[in-house]
Formats: C-alpha cells, structure tokens, sequence
C-alpha cells in the first residue's frame, strides 16, 4: 500500500515540475507566456519543489532518491548539445577553412564527414586537415590535426548532391584517435521535421568555426543559438532551404544545425550552407565600390538532402579500391 502511493507521488510530481517547465518553454516558442520566469525549473529548484511536495508521506531515503532521479534527467536533457559539438570539426587547408562533422551509419563501423559542397570544391589539392581531438586520463584534451584524402589522382573522393549543396567524403583510412560519430537517424527528414513541431521562431542551435576562430586550443566548436526566421516549409523538393537568425561568417559553411528533440537528444534540421548580405554600390567622380552589409541570418539546406547524399554515397565502389 506505502510503496504503491510513493511511487504514484513520485510519478504525479514528476509530471508536474517537468510539466511547468515544458509549458514555460511552449509559451516563449509561441511569444505569449503563459507563467512567469520564476517558474523555469532548474535542478536546484526541482530538489527544493521535490522536498516540499513528498516531505509529508516520504521518507528522507526515498525523497533524496527521487531527486537523484530528477535532477540527473534535467542534466541529460540539457546536455543534447555535447553529442553533436563531440562530432564536428575545424576542416582545414590554406585555401579554404569550414566545419565538418561525423557520421556514421547504423551498423557500419566507416566514418564518413558531412560538409557544405562548396567547402571541398575550393580546397585546392589532394588532401586536407581535420582538426581531431583527443580525451587525455587527467580530462584534457589534446588537438590532433589529421590529414585526409579528397581526391585520388584529381578525382574527387567526396559524393555531392545532384542538386544541393551538399556532400559526404567516406574516410579511407582509421582516423588516429576514438572520436563520437552522429548516427544518420539523427538527422531529419520530413516526418521528423513535421513531428517536432518546429516553426518560424522556434529555437535552434548551430556549430561553426567562424572565421577560423576556434573555441580553444584543443580545436572545440562554438556554439550559437538563433531561431528560424523562415518557415521550414514543406515538401522540402520545394522549398530546400529556410533561414536562421543568427550572424554568419566565413568558415560556417558546413556547420550542423539542430534542436532538442523530444527524447532530449539532439535532432540534426539541416547543414549551413550560406551568408546573406545587402549591397550598396557607391560611385563618384573617383571612386567605384560596393560594401557588403550582413543581414545576420544563414541559409541552411534541410537534412532530408544530406540524407539523400549518403543514398547516393552508398551506390560507389569501396572508397579503398
């Protein structure tokens, strides 16, 4: 009887902290809140609502339990980030610096790297450097700049959409230390999309090296958030991009663009793809110049193409005959 009611008080609280702090998050989404900030649930304020809730009908074990259980899950839930910034990458040449990132498919233990098209186009020559890094036994980490192979002989290794900005380059050789891959079922395609619910002004998120920057010296990511300034329209045949607020610069381009899904992992929504500018051209009597003003907002092509790459990817020979 005692163990059937703590585990419906531990279940009915459950709901109900999680519960506000999912409304909270709703009403920002929709621009019309519908409780105050003070209700947003942070781990400390779900220990603290916890105790309050059970103190009369449980004990101190079976509360501390309980907040064990809460507190861990708002932390798995927040840390949907650290899976894709564990899989991208500076991908670097003289000629042309981007980001890339890690996938791997279901089963197949190939990695293979995810970029803008255009990043390995404008790479001159038959290599280029993937800015790795390695987990050291004190927790620090060492940067590790690894050469790849992206072409053989002139030839491109890399598979390009027919039609989209896009490619996917299968690594040929063992990368020289353990790193995390995103599995391909974490990118969207239309159901995905249309079941998460996105919309314009949903929040998303996107990691880049702009302008070369690195966050340090190990060669991590940085992170940005931004909202959908477009609608993701749909069919995404016909409407293959939509914008993101958020300021772009060189070196974005390839750059995953994702959200929390519901399961509190991460749900890629599409690649970064482009700058978006206006120009004013300024001529006189001795003087003829153009000047770029960014709108600071990015193109980002849907993940349902990257998808189809990798469809396309799989129809080659083994990139090692």
């Amino acid at each position: 009887m005692t163990d059937t009611f703590l585990t419906r008080a531990a279940v009915e609280a459950r709901e109900a902290l999680v519960g506000r702090s999912l409304n909270y998050r709703t009403a920002l989404d929709a621009g019309r809140p519908f409780c105050s900030k003070s209700d947003v649930i942070s781990p400390a304020r779900v220990s603290l609502d916890v105790s309050r809730f059970l103190a009369p009908t449980m004990n101190r074990i079976a509360s501390a339990a309980l907040i064990l259980i809460l507190t861990s899950s708002f932390a798995a839930a927040a840390d949907f980030a650290s899976e894709v910034v564990e899989a991208t990458f500076k991908l670097f040449h003289p000629s042309s610096v981007a980001t890339c990132w890690l996938v791997r498919k279901e089963g197949e233990p190939a990695l293979c790297l995810v970029t803008a098209a255009h990043a390995l186009e404008s790479i001159k020559g038959e290599t280029a450097i993937i800015v790795l890094r390695r987990k050291k036994p004190d927790g620090t980490f060492e940067r590790v700049d690894h050469t790849i192979s992206i072409r053989r002989e002139g030839v491109p290794r890399w598979v390009r959409h027919k039609e989209q900005d896009v490619a996917v380059l299968p690594l040929a050789e063992p990368v020289p230390t353990e790193v995390p891959a995103i599995a391909l079922a974490a990118l969207a395609d239309e159901a995905r999309l249309q079941k998460a619910g996105v919309h314009v002004a949903s929040p998303l998120y996107v990691l880049t090296f702009p302008q070369r920057f690195e966050g340090n010296a190990a060669g991590f990511p940085v992170a940005r958030s931004g909202i959908f300034a477009t609608p993701p329209l749909l069919p995404m045949r016909s409407y293959p991009t939509f914008l993101a607020d958020f300021t772009t610069f060189a070196g974005d381009s390839g750059g995953p663009v994702f959200i929390e899904s519901a399961d509190g992992h991460a749900l890629i929504v599409g690649l970064a793809v482009a700058q978006n500018w206006h120009e004013d051209r300024m001529k006189s009597e001795f003087e003829d110049r153009t000047v770029r003003h960014p709108l600071g907002m990015g193109t980002v092509l849907h993940a349902q193409f990257i998808r189809e790459t990798f469809a396309a990817a799989a129809q080659r020979d083994d990139p090692k005959k």
